[in-house]
């Protein structure tokens, strides 16, 4: 999954990007004007709990992608390289200062917007022209929904609230449009400076994006500490958990994933998977041989797993479950897989 992570200059994007990747802010500021490539670790507070109870030889954690681009404001050939770059993505991370926020989030999505009318309009130039020869139900039906994109995007609305059926929400994911695209916005505040709840309200109810509230400079000085340093560290400001990784997790969930765990000596690693996924489906997520010859999976749930205490304990209380392959994953759940090939 990839997510891109843009803003105007300034705005701290380069120092985020950073911190979620570990890559040196003097080694990223050598290129400003290509695209960066990192792997950031998804820190689920339920895999601390599942370490300290298993104590693993090895521990795994889901990751997530993420694509730094150049500044936002830039034209020419860096625009024309933004643009590729967004329409490719999974899911987009604005980022910007509390300063001007509904400025420029207006100035983000109408770019956004403006880059969605060219396709619609270009798409229904195509479907008139191919009107005037042979025009079939199929086509009548994408031009109607083209002309309901086309309203939308004519008031300066994404295209996530298009009201649209299954067959034509698919038929739109094919177009890559931007406005369709999940977005988080990284709000970066000084320090010490409170959330604003006005913003966050605007934010969601205006835009549609889910805003998370942090400090760059903050929250790498918070990842240059060791383990026990950073736990005293944000005692003493207050500070419950680093703000990326709320940030990371929700960038999880903006991509329709969820997490199921596997668990043991050997080994505490968290999975990635479709919300949604049926049990063959998340045992793939391990090895396509076990979807394949899928048999039955053995159940835990996480907070009966940490009320117990411990994994014997569980199956003494009867929380230890069998399933089949017509069982939906749920978020959290930890898994065995018997399989047979």
């Amino acid at each position: 999954m990839k997510i891109v992570i843009t803003g105007l200059p300034f705005s701290g994007q380069q120092q985020l990007f950073s911190v979620l990747t570990k890559i040196p802010l003097d080694t990223i500021n050598q290129k400003p004007l290509e695209v960066q490539k990192g792997i950031c670790e998804v820190k689920d507070p339920r895999m601390t709990a599942l370490i300290n109870m298993y104590n693993p030889k090895k521990t795994a954690y889901a990751k997530i992608e993420y694509s730094l681009l150049p500044d936002f404001n830039l034209q020419g050939p860096a625009k024309t390289l933004i643009f590729g770059e967004l329409k490719n993505a999974d899911e987009i991370c604005w980022v910007q200062k509390t300063a001007s926020v509904k400025e420029d989030v207006d100035s983000f999505i109408s770019d956004l917007v403006i880059f969605d009318m060219v396709l619609v309009e270009k798409r229904l130039e195509t479907l008139e022209k191919e009107q005037k020869k042979k025009f079939g139900e199929a086509r009548e039906k994408e031009k109607n929904l083209m002309l309901r994109c086309k309203k939308l995007l004519d008031e300066g609305k994404r295209l996530t609230l298009a009201e649209v059926n299954d067959e034509e929400s698919r038929l739109m994911k094919t177009y890559q449009f931007l406005t369709l695209k999940p977005i988080i916005a990284a709000i970066n505040m000084p320090e010490g400076e409170k959330p604003d709840a006005v913003a966050e309200k605007m934010m969601k109810e205006h835009y549609g994006i889910e805003p998370v509230f942090l400090c760059a400079e903050l929250e790498e000085q918070i990842g240059q500490l060791s383990d026990e340093e950073k736990l005293e560290f944000m005692k003493e400001l207050g500070i419950e958990e680093p703000a990326v990784e709320k940030m990371t997790r929700m960038v999880f969930r903006g991509l329709g994933l969820m997490t199921f765990f596997t668990v043991g000596e050997d080994e505490v690693r968290s999975w990635p998977v479709r919300q949604g996924s049926s049990a063959p489906e998340a045992g793939g997520a391990i090895h396509s041989d076990i979807a394949k010859g899928f048999v039955r999976a053995e159940l835990m749930r996480y907070d009966d797993l940490i009320a117990a205490g411990s994994e014997a304990k569980l199956k003494e209380t009867g929380r230890f479950h069998l399933k089949g392959r017509d069982y939906i994953v749920e978020d959290g759940d930890i898994l065995s897989f018997r399989f047979n090939v």
